[in-house]
């Protein structure tokens, strides 16, 4: 403002006494026109501008209007985040001088003289140096820098830190209890907006497990019970000092980091609320919700697009901003981030048409889905996965899981491998705790037995999964920049049994007390044996018009080719003669050394099948304590076969030879495994399980042939501990007092004559087979067994599942009880279970190998019906683990299981594989018996 008082009080060109003059008016004049010119110019300034309401579309305030400058800001940088170049674009690995989560005095590590399986390429040999938390130089040999560790690695393997792309460890956590359990948010079925980093235990015990597999890196995600179950993280399997689960993030302090979203399809959400009588319960009703849900996420995404287009279009100068916040919504922000990809979307899917829907729901609403998990019928429709919305999404999937529910029941082994050809991306991965994860190359182990190629396989669990992860700048690969997650392995990682000598996650050490210089030195890496083919020739030179061979019209035979017989009676070896398995008229006439009847039978023109020179044969495996193997096919779908009961006191104890189907796809399954007879027990809610049947797996019912129901009672199941506690027995006491009172009566009621169950197994006629895990449970039983002989009881018991047996080992010994071992690798999942050994790296033994040691009677059980095929395997990881005799490892899983239970050990068949049963890479080239007759040749898993 002008100063006034400064002014000449009279104008030097007025006129005397002060009055203006004749220019007066003209300087009046020019003063309002230039007024009016500024007018105008403000308006027309407003206008253009844009910083009037009345005349702008941008509906723009002033400083004292609208939304205040900190929230105008804030929508600015969402926009420019939303909007940025190169986002999820990260510098090349071999830039990187520094990993985040580098812990200050971590020294360099150099390993020298080993192979290395980088995760995407073939084995080379050379040497390692890690340091600054990454690998630093990779092959070729390497100098030593001044104050690294070295490790000589003496021809051990090393590949990158292994990852398990779908685990729910530390939010369903070891021992499962209901106050730990933070899997599901299963109040609505629409949660995007919870996080499992809010629930994530970083005291989980499993975390040790698991790393002792190799695991470095795991995607913890929410369960499957929703539809959108909520945001998971990728963390690092290193324990931290902090005890902070946000400081275990793989991206611990990185910004602009992938985030991941988890929904789930199919039976799961259907289900649940199905039972709560609430959408969805159909899958109509699920696509439904997810159209709804991404409907009203598009309708934000637009809102915030507008926003921003308004705001990058206002003045660059002056006070300006929009007079509403930045658009959003916290319940949609996740779904959100999904269409604008900055949230990778992971998808729990089975069937082909649960598939397609969300793959139709991408192209609808224009998002990417990054990955679909558990997926076994996914190979039936790559060309569908490759209609997906920008890109083919990863499939993260079992390696030979099957039929546990409708949605499983056409899944196949060979899924792996027909993707892989299909161009499809494939990861394995474990659901843990489903499988634990400690022993997630045993997947990617199966799928190479399979067909999967070795690269892949091993690809499988790191550079796949890191890829589909988008941390794949990071991890996934041995290569300069990436993250020192390494893996040293005690052989072959795709071998039967094999585990890591150590694990180092950010250039730590994971694994306590190893010593290197112990380790024993290898040669080059184990080759996996192709074995050849069964071929059936003819003595004549020109093959018979009816060639019956193989089938079920094939009577007469001589089988050779064979190296070895592991039979309980017959041990014979190639070098002690030819060997060989004589048929004639459907029966077995002759197995070992038979040169006299082949010579004959080879006269008589009969035909050679010939096994290529590496034959093994052995007798019919036996499953005991599988569930519901012949009961029941589908375990959800109680229609599908006998399904659990409610038994009271006064009812008839259920025998399972009642209720046996035969034909279904799990019996189908053991019977191409090699798994010829089978022992099965009712399944109940009570203490009392049933009378168990053993049967033949291969037979199409109960009448064809005549002994397809070897006995129909073999013994008195029941089951002491948690599972059991109901209203009828709330406590294990009253569980332990009715098994008492039961047997008591039994001791009485025998002596009068009866014969009921009971009073046969109190008289040692029927077997006790008790299911029970708790240690003090177990010395209860023995407690009780030992009182009951003293009042004239003769009881065989023998414990199924067993977790804590080796606790107790020389008193089972001494109490002449046996012990089906279910599953043979324990995990400490159960409060009552917890002392479960989990062997190397982490213990020298096993609950096995101290329950041999001890002299107790030992057999193998698989712990669901799908997994009844692996038991060839299971038997030679034990083989592995305790330094068995090929023949003591068969006895688990065949004859031993037989003395439990009583039944004899005579084989009701042969099985005889073209290589060695306890390795990958053999497989069964000819079954003879087993329910079925003729000669069936190279059965194979579905």
């Amino acid at each position: 403002m002008s100063d006034y008082q400064r002014l000449p009080q009279q104008d030097p060109e007025d006129g005397p006494f002060g009055q203006p003059q004749k220019t007066d008016f003209l300087r009046k004049k020019s003063t309002l026109l230039i007024a009016a010119a500024v007018v105008v110019l403000l308006a027309i300034s407003a206008y253009v501008l844009g910083s009037a309401n009345e005349f702008s579309h941008n509906k723009v305030h002033f400083e004292d209007a609208g939304i205040s400058s900190e929230h105008f800001a804030l929508g600015l940088a969402k926009c420019k985040a939303i909007n940025r170049e190169n986002k999820h674009a990260y510098a090349a690995a071999e830039t990187r001088t520094l990993n985040p989560r580098f812990v200050n005095g971590t020294v360099a590590t150099l390993f020298k003289n080993g192979y290395i399986f980088d995760g995407v390429s073939e084995a080379f040999q050379g040497d390692l140096l890690i340091d600054n938390g990454l690998i630093i130089q990779v092959g070729g040999e390497i100098e030593v820098p001044e104050g690294a560790t070295v490790v000589d690695l003496k021809g051990h393997i090393l590949t990158p830190g292994i990852i398990d792309m779908h685990s729910h460890l530390g939010v369903h956590s070891w021992p499962e209890l209901d106050a730990t359990d933070d899997t599901n948010e299963m109040t609505e079925p629409v949660t995007p907006y919870v996080r499992i980093l809010d629930g994530f235990n970083p005291s989980d015990h499993a975390r040790e497990w698991v790393v002792s597999g190799g695991i470095t890196t795991s995607l913890i995600l929410p369960g499957s019970g929703n539809v959108i179950g909520g945001e998971g993280y990728p963390v690092k399997m290193r324990k931290v000092d902090t005890l902070s689960n946000e400081d275990m993030l793989v991206e611990v302090g990185v910004k602009n980091k992938w985030r991941y979203m988890k929904m789930a399809c199919g039976e799961n959400p259907k289900r649940i609320y199905k039972e709560l009588n609430r959408m969805p319960s159909t899958r109509l009703g699920a696509a439904w919700v997810l159209r709804q849900q991404f409907t009203k996420a598009t309708e934000i995404k637009v809102a915030q697009d507008n926003w921003c287009d308004a705001a990058y279009k206002l003045p660059r100068f002056g006070r300006h901003r929009l007079n509403a916040a930045f658009p959003e919504d916290p319940k949609y922000e996740g779904l959100v981030g999904i269409l604008r990809d900055d949230v990778k979307l992971g998808v729990h899917c089975y069937e082909t048409y649960d598939i397609e829907t969300m793959i139709r729901l991408s192209n609808e609403f224009k998002f990417k889905i990054s990955s679909f998990h558990h997926a076994l019928d996914a190979y039936r429709v790559p060309e569908i996965l490759k209609r997906a919305y920008k890109g083919v999404p990863t499939i993260a999937t079992f390696s030979d899981m099957f039929g546990f529910k409708k949605e499983a029941y056409q899944s196949s082994v060979n899924a792996p491998r027909i993707l892989a050809e299909a161009g499809i991306p494939v990861a394995l991965k474990t659901d843990h705790p489903v499988l634990n994860a400690q022993h997630l190359l045993y997947e990617a182990a199966q799928a190479h037995h399979y067909g999967l190629s070795e690269l892949l396989s091993i690809a499988a669990v790191t550079s796949v999964p890191a890829k589909s992860l988008g941390l794949d700048h990071r991890i996934g690969k041995i290569a300069v920049g990436m993250d020192a997650d390494i893996v040293v392995w005690e052989r072959h990682p795709l071998s039967l049994g094999s585990h890591p000598l150590q694990v180092y996650i950010d250039g730590i050490a994971q694994i306590e007390g190893v010593d290197a210089t112990k380790w024993s030195t290898q040669e080059e890496p184990f080759k996996f044996v192709e074995y050849p083919e069964l071929v059936v020739k003819y003595p004549e030179s020109d093959v018979p018009e009816e060639d019956n061979a193989c089938t079920e019209e094939a009577d007469t035979a001589i089988i050779t080719g064979i190296k070895k017989f592991i039979l309980n009676d017959v041990q014979a070896f190639a070098d002690e003669g030819n060997l060989a398995v004589i048929i004639e008229k459907g029966n077995v006439v002759c197995a070992g050394h038979c040169d006299s009847k082949m010579a004959a039978m080879s006269l008589r023109g009969s035909p050679i099948y010939d096994v290529g020179g590496e034959g093994v044969v052995l007798p019919s495996l036996f499953s005991v304590g599988a569930p519901n193997l012949g009961l029941i096919e589908i375990g959800p779908e109680r229609s599908t076969g006998n399904s659990k009961h409610n038994l009271n006191p006064d009812d008839e104890v259920d025998n399972a030879a009642d209720g046996l189907k035969f034909g279904g796809q799990h019996m189908d399954e053991a019977y191409k495994a090699g798994i010829l007879t089978a022992v099965t027990s009712p399944r109940s809610k009570h203490v009392v399980q049933g009378v168990s049947v053993a049967f033949l797996t291969g037979a199409k019912n109960a009448l064809s042939p005549s002994n397809a129901i070897i006995r129909e009672k073999v013994a008195l199941h029941l089951r002491i501990g948690h599972a059991s506690k109901s209203k009828l027995f709330p406590t294990v006491s009253s569980q332990i007092a009715f098994m008492r009172s039961s047997l008591e009566k039994g001791i009485t009621d025998f002596s009068r004559g009866a014969k009921d169950d009971f009073a046969l197994a109190a008289n040692g006629e029927l077997p006790l087979v008790i299911e029970v895990n708790n240690r003090d449970e177990i010395i209860r039983i023995i407690q009780v067994k030992k009182q009951l002989e003293e009042n004239g009881a003769n009881i065989k018991i023998s414990l199924l599942g067993a977790t804590e047996a080796w606790t107790v080992a020389e008193h089972l010994a001494e109490a002449n009880i046996g012990v089906i071992l279910r599953p043979f690798r324990c995990t400490p999942d159960k409060w009552t279970a917890q002392q479960c050994l989990p062997g190397a790296p982490l213990s020298e033994e096993t609950g096995f190998s101290v329950l041999h040691k001890a002299g107790v009677k030992v057999g193998l059980a698989a712990i669901e019906p799908e997994n009844v095929r692996e038991l060839s395997w299971i038997a030679g990881w034990a083989k592995s683990d305790a330094g068995l005799t090929e023949k003591e490892a068969i006895g688990l899983v065949s004859w031993n299981l037989a003395e439990i239970v009583g039944l004899p050990p005579n084989p009701s068949g042969l099985v005889i594989y073209n290589g060695d049963p306890f390795e990958f890479g053999a497989k069964i080239s000819a079954i003879v018996g087993g329910g079925k007759s003729g000669i069936h040749c190279n059965p194979r898993a579905f």
